[in-house]
């Protein structure tokens, strides 16, 4: 009892000192960096036409980057609550229910060696090499995990409900990232763990030594450089985008702010995390050709249908349920089935609050 007592304790207390922890995106470092790009956003849309610049830019810099209409917005309210709320239901108590690593490590472990025979030598040494290709696959694996379980829960009715909680936000700050419903987290996480531990194992099983990856402060070095060069920017205010060209290969800050948009045409568009190339794959992938003047939300006409906390965590349940009782009537997620993504989500609601 006591035992998981601290682990509850030690991974709370984590995310709240999430500025002093290279693994959290909240990381000062990162934040940082976010803040100087702002600011160099700021000086490029400060000198450029009217018609292609934020409003907010009139705001002069501190204005426009620390706007109090969006960092306390009554959305933006919420998510600072969640956020204290969900650091100790879900990193305190579902994730103790993830599958552990070390069971998938070992179960993958076993079943390549029940296929391909038990080695006696490696098929190749560690190396500079292997630890690069190491370092690289492990990040996709990661990537591919956030995709795939991104694009599921758009697009799984029953699924969706619970992935609308991050829909909800009608501004998107910092913060935001976190507005994330305990079953989504857990489904990721899960995916998470088997994708990753089957990296992990497989790496082992060719080398028969503990694989490695380049890391700058124990974070693998191409995560470390996507935090460091605006990660935070995806849930702002601040439009940041790249060349076309670059668009297709990594998903710009800007281009997930689309994803939230509540405009017909980016509708279940960007779903990627780092790399484009899996939205390029499957089609739903949206290229801003200049900046672009977004709405947040379910729907413009009721853009966060919960009204408090309570109601982000048991809504969902509810709805959920309702699209379990009327699986004989399978159907495609509110965000494709109709233009107006939310309105079956937000009648239901009303009915069942």
């Amino acid at each position: 009892m006591l035992t998981w007592l601290e682990t509850l304790f030690g991974r709370t207390i984590n995310e709240f000192i999430g500025p002093v922890l290279p693994s959290s995106h909240l990381f000062v470092l990162y934040l940082g960096s976010a803040l100087v790009i702002s600011m160099a956003t700021y000086f490029w849309f400060s000198r450029a036409e009217a018609s292609v610049r934020p409003e907010g830019v009139k705001k002069g810099m501190f204005g426009y980057i620390f706007d109090p209409s969006i960092w306390l917005h009554k959305s933006a309210r919420q998510d600072y609550v969640f956020f204290v709320t969900n650091s100790l239901i879900y990193y305190g108590i579902v994730a103790h229910f993830l599958i552990s690593s070390h069971m998938v490590f070992e179960a993958i472990g076993r079943g390549l060696n029940a296929y391909w025979g038990v080695r006696a030598v490696p098929l190749f040494e560690p190396s500079v090499a292997s630890t690069l290709v190491f370092t690289f696959v492990s990040v996709l694996a990661i990537d591919f995990t956030i995709f795939i379980t991104h694009y599921i829960q758009h697009k799984v009715a029953a699924l969706w409900h619970f992935h609308a909680v991050h829909h909800s936000a009608e501004v998107l700050t910092v913060m935001t990232v976190s507005r994330q419903h305990p079953v989504d987290l857990f489904i990721t996480g899960t995916v998470m763990v088997v994708l990753t531990q089957t990296v992990f194992a497989s790496f082992s099983y060719l080398t028969l030594a503990e694989p490695s990856q380049f890391a700058v402060m124990n974070v693998n070095t191409i995560l470390f450089a996507f935090f460091v060069v605006g990660y935070n920017l995806r849930h702002s205010h601040i439009w940041l985008s790249y060349p076309p060209w670059l668009s297709y290969i990594f998903i710009s800050p800007a281009q997930h702010q689309t994803h939230h948009s509540v405009d017909d045409k980016h509708f279940d568009k960007n779903f990627g995390f780092i790399f484009a190339i899996w939205d390029w794959m499957f089609g739903t992938l949206y290229v801003p050709r200049g900046y672009e003047k977004l709405e947040y939300g379910l729907s413009r006409e009721e853009p966060n249908p919960f009204a408090s906390v309570r109601e982000i965590y048991l809504k969902p349940f509810r709805l959920f349920w309702g699209e379990i009782k009327s699986i004989a009537k399978p159907r495609l997620s509110t965000r494709t089935a109709k233009p107006d993504r939310s309105q079956d989500v937000t009648e239901r609601i009303s009915k069942q609050g």
